[in-house]
């Protein structure tokens, strides 16, 4: 009778799981269809974004056929947010006001394609990502606000909840958002770098805090990143963040903590009382956004050449970057992260996977994106954002095969890549 008991609720669990990842499978497009009663519904998006960010509330949302009353909407994002966009990224909370969800999701996080002419690196970057860390699902969406069509959209899974329960195997333990509150700018790092002065209050402008508690627990954590970093693997897991600095460099996403603002990505102690990063918003991932940053006082912008020849240690000894500074001052973690770079090139940038992936992200969304008024880019620009260079202002976003192409030939030459690997042989398995 046991057995049975757990075979049922085993069987809940694995339906919930494979239902929440249809909602983000790779092959189709969903539809999201938002209807407000507000005829200033836009207006007062904006003006929630310019004050506490709260949700104004949808007559409905439909996902794929399926009704919802009483929703929360917002818009969110930072530099992929303006008043004066037609489109917006958005946050939709199905169960702001009742207790509802589509296929085990409640919160919708959907990015606008700003500053990306391929309108598919959020989907291909998180599609890499997978295979190395834990990560959202994520696919496409199109968007449809009071019967017009507002476009493709990105369509990431949350990180909430629901998330640390099924990769880190708890909820209730300490969630710590890595972006500033503030504007993020290169002296608001989220780098975990520690204040000599004052207590946990300096670390509110810096940090979201998505637990009930936990400022006094991350200020222990950057005192130890900060000044006893030869103890940070008992406090974080040092693998985890050795794939996410090497995920960062090898395909030059750089608003990221790699970068100039040391930002988008989360933090959750999980039961062995170790940090686990989790890397996201990678909309401007493969050189979409160019500041490498130096010290607490440059963005350091790159241009494509720059960025095609990232080095391996970028940021080693600049103290504003202390995971960094563990990492590169340490022998074995040095070779571990080379060793993970390369295996990130050899599985998806040499084996031209990631092309491959691209073509198929992009044949799948071509015909929505011709019928996207509000896109950023012309639908040429979108066909060729694998191999043409587009100007988005003040810098220039690559090609994602323009930079990839030669950013492999660039790491491939490097000294780094060239030692001799180990090689494992006579495998065999024992019971003991």
């Amino acid at each position: 009778m046991r057995l049975s008991i757990f075979s049922f609720f085993s069987l809940i669990i694995l339906c919930g799981n494979v239902s929440a990842q249809n909602f983000y499978d790779q092959s189709t497009i969903q539809k999201i269809e938002i209807q407000f009663n507000q005829p200033d519904w836009d207006y007062q998006l904006d003006t929630s974004k310019a004050g506490a960010e709260g949700y104004i509330m949808a007559a409905s949302v439909t996902i794929n056929g399926v009704y919802f009353d009483s929703v929360g909407v917002k818009y969110k994002g930072n530099s992929s947010y303006n008043p004066t966009y037609n489109k917006n990224p958005l946050h939709i909370e199905l169960n702001s006001y009742k207790d509802q969800s589509y296929l085990g999701v409640n919160d919708i996080k959907l990015g606008n394609n700003f500053a990306d002419p391929s309108m598919i690196r959020e989907v291909l970057a998180y599609d890499i990502l997978k295979n190395y860390m834990h990560c959202p699902e994520a696919n496409f969406a199109k968007v449809y606000i009071n019967g017009a069509y507002h476009g493709v959209y990105s369509n990431a899974e949350s990180i909430d909840k629901s998330f640390y329960g099924k990769h880190y195997f708890s909820t209730s333990n300490t969630a710590i958002k890595c972006n500033p509150i503030v504007n993020p700018s290169t002296n608001t790092k989220c780098n975990l770098k520690y204040f000599t002065t004052g207590d946990s209050s300096n670390y509110f402008n810096f940090y979201e805090m998505k637990s009930k508690y936990g400022w006094e627990k991350l200020r222990a954590l950057c005192d130890t990143i900060t000044n006893f970093q030869s103890q940070a693997s008992a406090n974080i897991d040092m693998d985890r963040v050795i794939w996410m600095l090497a995920f960062n460099n090898v395909i030059v996403n750089l608003d990221s903590y790699s970068g100039a603002f040391c930002q988008n990505y989360y933090l959750y102690k999980d039961n062995t009382n170790h940090y686990n990063p989790t890397i996201w918003d990678l909309n401007m991932s493969f050189g979409g956004f160019p500041y490498l940053g130096v010290s607490n006082s440059s963005l350091a912008s790159l241009n494509i050449t720059n960025m095609q020849q990232l080095p391996i240690n970028i940021h080693s000894t600049d103290v504003y970057w202390p995971l960094i500074n563990i990492v590169n001052s340490s022998p074995q973690y040095k070779k571990m992260l080379v060793a993970h770079m390369r295996t990130i090139v050899n599985e998806y940038i040499a084996s031209n996977l990631y092309t491959t992936k691209a073509a198929q992200f992009q044949t799948l969304i071509d015909t929505s994106v011709q019928s996207d008024n509000y896109k950023f880019y012309t639908y040429t620009q979108f066909q060729n954002g694998l191999t043409a260079n587009v100007s988005v202002g003040s810098y220039s976003v690559p090609g994602i095969s323009n930079l990839m192409a030669t950013r492999l030939t660039y790491l491939q030459g490097t000294t780094d890549f060239n030692y001799t690997t180990p090689t494992i042989t006579a495998i065999n398995a024992s019971t003991n």
